[in-house]
């Protein structure tokens, strides 16, 4: 750990002592300058640009509008321009300072919203697209691209599934469109389409990408936007967009903070002396021996606090250095950036170096060519994830001590139903990965004629992983392992996409056509080779050659699957007042048999610009009034490589080496194809200082793919098994409504004030499922004990809880009869498996669950709903102020109606258990005799105290396992408000940093995940999905907490 951080601060040093020089480079070379203020009639225009006509010299202006512009003769002439405001000229004469006003230009607002393969103004869009901007991920301060969306895109619910650095997230957009394959959307960073997946348990693909580097996401929604993208679009788009250069003198910008993180809450769990007196009381009740430790529970302690040992403060850095610029011919922009994580959680961290460059060149008039690359490579790990070491930590009891008085670490007395020391494994256990990876696409341009142009572009994405993995011998207390193993798991994934793409752009009177012809093939390839050992000598020789070679294994697996692509799209406006734009995409794709190969992809949209009509043209108050409706058709491709014929593996006999077919093959297998429809508003009043975007669609997935769920007889589970089928087995919806209400509320000359408010509504039903019984149950593992969870049946939301319910408690002799509807007093159902009236079956204090099928008794025919994860809404309120120099940004995010399964109060919440508790567990229900000299009969026994919603000590282990089932006891409101960011910032004036060769120079602060108001009892109300499982949703079972963060930084441009 000191050499590591030796290392770091070594690294810091000399990343400080570049930026240093760069600094006094710029400084020494500064000369004779024009500077000034640019504004218009109320305030000033944060980043105009500044450029001496006739040259690449240029400048932008600050957050003040101030400028200062280097190297003008005293016969220029400086050009003046921003968007929305119309360019002035203005000749220099010799002046030293020009401040200039410009004119608000309404005809210029149409911002270019990046859609696939191409652009559009927004003014012209016809489809659903939603896009953030580089300002709102500058105040989030986010660590992965992905953190960016959450709260700040109508339509888009991310969750973190896990708050461990370079953790996974769960991005839906517009509702859950698979069952079983993936319902992420696909990236497509700058033309590279990036696998749609964020990842599952720990690990990311998307936190290689540095969110420094961005311009702009924007988000494809609707069928009509995403179609172009066909085969993979079912769960939308994202397009990301990174910096590339400006035409202009060379700027260099430094982004640079550091900060910490803490665990937002921690658990109420057991103290020492809490923990003995509880342990007597078992002890009086025979379940447990007394403890000789225990006689004097008022001299013990506090005791150990797993919690406060296994989370810390972490530390955590990001450092980003660009540089661009460019000439009337070419432009270039590089950037080199490293971010360090480290885990609130012993035992995790991460750490991410980037590199990239972008050279854009026009070679000819007619010719344009660039390229672009991004190198990454990270190092995670994973300890206290892969080992469940959080569920250790809370479950291991405050007696046992971390270390013992030499320092080794200690554990548990005896070896018998106890828990392990999670410090000790997080310190010698060695779980980690490492990636890396280069993406880079590179294009030529080729202008045919006015507005025909032909552009080719080849692009990869190639990825290098390694993970190892190393469990050492250890002896904590009486717990010892004395086995040694570690494995070793090298991978490689290779992918490139060659795309031609043929478009035109013309105006004909009130005529505007714009349309593309493309055709794309694109192939993805992974290997990977995994070795296990296990008899290693030592604790400190870990290669796998040092491992005993009798125990080795090793596996290998490659696949590679590839996609051949035709399309078009046609864009048509009329008078800047009817738009249409139609799509089609012919997709062939080799996870299909030749029969089922190739799928069309259509979509059309249509936009009527209402405020262009003459009856509203010259209103003052309405100034952008536009009506959509499009429809589409978009496909899903995730199934396994290969699913429609037999793979074979090798399978050893007394005869050698055998074939055993390792899947069923399903020859008929085709395309998941989602069927969309949208209608949409879009709403700017006042000038545009309040913009409401307002759509509502409709979701139709037909043809779902899934592995047909068989019976283990079946011959798809066990030793030589055959997995099952992957079939097309059913059909759901979605639909909801969003809203998006942007507002500008004062804006004066030292004073702005936006807020943003983003609204979500999705419904989601199963329409059809054609499985044996209808129905499809998840179930979860804790241990020896198997559960099903969630079911997801025909008429009902996709993956809701199901188990069993609480009615009550008995309370008294009176609840084990009642009169039924004919007037007949009968017994009370009672479970199964404790299904008689005793202490150690059913007793008072047990909880009665509902008997759903009124067979009389309760057992599995007896679970039904008990939860829903999908939130009735979603919803994001941003608010952005700024005076003078100051600028101040808070951002809310929340959820509400959504139910989260608290999984680990089963074990945690039991009053019998082994393991330390929750302090509500001592809440159970004491019992007494009604009449002391009476018999112990559930006629004479009485609750006398204890939490009225908590049962009794149980006295046998199924009575425990009875009222501890898995029921709505567990299920808990989910809804959250939560203060998400909050960033402050100061502009230091031009006047004073120019002297030093710097143009802007911005300090800030920023805080993350401040503060959550939530009824809910875990750590964290975001759950998201376990393994990026859509019916795994809503479930926490020991989540790594997402922690607040809080950072100070700078931000210097020169």
């Amino acid at each position: 750990m000191k050499k590591k951080l030796l290392l770091k601060i070594g690294y810091l040093k000399n990343f400080g002592f570049s930026i240093i020089m760069l600094l006094f480079i710029m400084n020494v070379n500064a000369q004779t300058s024009v500077s000034g203020t640019i504004s218009d009639e109320d305030a000033p225009i944060p980043a105009a640009n500044v450029v001496l006509k006739g040259t690449s010299n240029g400048t932008a202006a600050d957050f003040d509008g101030n400028y200062q512009i280097q190297k003008v003769p005293a016969n220029g002439v400086l050009i003046f321009s921003s968007i929305g405001y119309k360019t002035k000229e203005i000749a220099v004469n010799g002046q030293t300072q020009i401040n200039v006003s410009l004119e608000f230009d309404i005809s210029s607002l149409d911002e270019v919203v990046v859609i696939g393969y191409g652009s559009l103004k927004r003014t012209d869009l016809t489809g659903a697209v939603t896009s953030i901007s580089a300002e709102s991920i500058e105040q989030s301060v986010p660590t992965s691209i992905d953190q960016v969306l959450q709260g700040r895109a109508a339509g888009v619910q991310l969750q973190q599934n896990s708050g461990a650095p370079g953790g996974s997230s769960s991005i839906r957009i517009r509702g859950v469109s698979s069952l079983t394959g993936s319902n992420e959307p696909i990236f497509v960073i700058d033309g590279v389409i990036i696998d749609n997946t964020t990842g599952s348990g720990s690990q990311n693909a998307l936190s290689a990408i540095n969110p420094s580097d961005i311009v702009s996401l924007d988000v494809l929604k609707d069928a009509s936007a995403t179609a172009i993208y066909g085969s993979r679009a079912a769960n939308g788009v994202i397009i990301v967009t990174t910096k590339r250069g400006k035409k202009g003198e060379s700027t260099i910008n430094l982004d640079s903070y550091i900060g910490w993180q803490e665990i937002p809450t921690k658990l109420n769990l057991l103290n020492l002396q809490e923990y003995a007196i509880h342990k007597n009381t078992r002890s009086d009740l025979g379940i447990v021996q007394r403890d000789p430790d225990f006689v004097r529970t008022d001299l013990l302690g506090e005791g150990t606090d797993w919690q406060d040992a296994l989370f810390n403060r972490a530390f955590m850095q990001s450092h980003n250095l660009s540089i661009s610029g460019g000439s009337e011919k070419s432009t270039y922009s590089m950037g080199i950036g490293y971010l360090d994580q480290e885990g609130i959680a012993f035992g995790s961290s991460f750490e991410r170096f980037n590199l990239r460059g972008v050279v854009d060149t026009q070679v000819k008039e007619y010719l344009k060519v660039g390229i672009n690359f991004a190198f990454n490579n990270s190092k995670q790990t994973t300890t206290v994830s892969d080992g469940s070491l959080i569920s250790i930590a809370l479950r291991q009891t405050p007696n046992v001590a971390i270390r013992n008085a030499d320092g080794s670490f200690d554990g548990p007395a005896t070896n018998e139903f106890v828990q392990n020391n999670p410090i000790g494994l997080a310190s010698i256990r060695d779980n980690r990965n490492e990636t890396a990876g280069l993406r880079a696409n590179t294009f030529a341009e080729l202008s045919i004629f006015k507005g025909l142009k032909f552009k080719t572009q080849y692009a990869i994405d190639y990825g290098f992983s390694n993970a190892y993995t190393f469990n050492p011998s250890y002896t904590f207390g009486a717990l010892q392992n004395d086995i040694r193993e570690g494995t070793r798991t090298k991978a490689y994934s290779k992918y490139y996409n060659i795309s031609n793409l043929l478009s035109y752009d013309n105006t004909f009177g009130k005529s505007t056509i714009n349309g593309i012809l493309g055709q794309e093939y694109q192939e993805s390839s992974f290997e990977n080779l995994f070795g296990y050992r296990s008899g290693y000598l030592t604790n400190t020789a870990t290669d796998l050659n040092l491992g005993d070679a009798t125990t080795a294994r090793n596996n290998n697996a490659r696949f590679s699957n590839s996609i051949s692509s035709y399309f078009g799209r046609a864009f048509y406006s009329f008078d800047d007042k009817y738009l249409l734009t139609t799509t089609l995409r012919y997709d062939g794709s080799s996870r299909f048999a030749k029969e089922n190969r190739w799928g069309w992809f259509p979509s059309a949209a249509l936009a009527w610009k209402i405020s262009n009509e003459n009856f509203l043209k010259d209103n003052t108050t309405v100034n952008n009034l536009k009506l959509r409706v499009g429809w589409g058709a978009v496909g899903n491709q995730s199934v396994p490589n290969y699913a429609f014929t037999s793979l074979y593996g090798a399978s050893a006999t007394n005869q050698g080496t055998g074939l055993l077919p390792s899947n069923t093959a399903n020859p008929e297998l085709k395309w998941e194809t989602t069927y969309s429809s949208n209608l949409g508003l879009d709403i700017g009043l006042f000038n545009n200082r309040v913009e409401l975007i307002a759509d509502i669609y409709y979701k139709k997935t037909q043809d779902l793919l899934l592995q047909l769920p068989l019976p283990a007889y079946a011959g798809s589970s066990g030793v030589g098994a055959t997995a099952a089928p992957t079939v097309n087995i059913g059909s759901l919806e979605n639909k909801g409504l969003e809203l998006t209400l942007n507002t500008v509320n004062a804006d004066t000359k030292d004073f702005l004030w936006r807020s943003n408010f983003v609204f979500s509504m999705n419904r989601n039903k199963v329409l059809s499922l054609n499985s044996e019984t209808g129905i499809l149950d998840e179930t979860l593992r804790e241990g020896s004990e198997t559960t099903i969870v969630t079911r997801t049946a025909v008429g009902q939301p996709i993956g809701q809880f199901y188990g069993y319910k609480v009615i009550g408690r008995f309370e008294n002799a009176t609840d084990f009869y009642y009169r039924n509807e004919n007037g007949e007093i009968v017994p009370t159902p009672l479970p199964s498996d404790v299904n008689t009236i005793g202490e150690n079956a059913t007793w008072i204090g047990d909880y009665k669950f509902a008997d759903i099928n009124n067979d009389g008794v309760i057992n599995e025919q007896d679970r039904t709903y008990i939860g829903n994860p999908s939130p009735d809404f979603t919803f994001g309120i941003g608010n952005t102020f700024s005076y003078q120099g100051l600028d101040m940004t808070i951002f809310l995010s929340g959820s509400y109606g959504n139910e989260v399964v608290n999984y680990q109060r089963r074990f945690l919440e039991n009053p019998r258990g082994n393991t330390n508790l929750l302090n509500s567990a001592l809440g159970y229900a004491e019992l007494a005799l009604i009449n002391p000299n009476g018999p112990n009969d559930y006629r004479n026994v009485e609750i006398v105290g204890g939490d009225k919603y908590m049962p009794r000590i149980a006295a046998s282990s199924a009575s425990s396992t009875s009222n501890f089932r898995y029921s709505d006891r567990f299920v808990e409101d989910g809804s959250y408000l939560r203060i998400q960011n909050i960033s402050l910032g100061y502009n230091l004036p031009t006047s004073f940093i120019s002297k030093f060769g710097l143009s802007n120079l911005k300090v800030y602060s920023n805080m993350q995940n401040v503060f959550t108001f939530t009824k809910y009892s875990g750590y964290d109300p975001e759950v998201g999905s376990i393994n990026q499982n859509v019916l795994l949703t809503g479930i926490d079972n020991a989540r790594y907490p997402s922690p607040h963060i809080y950072t100070i930084g700078i931000n210097a441009k020169f």
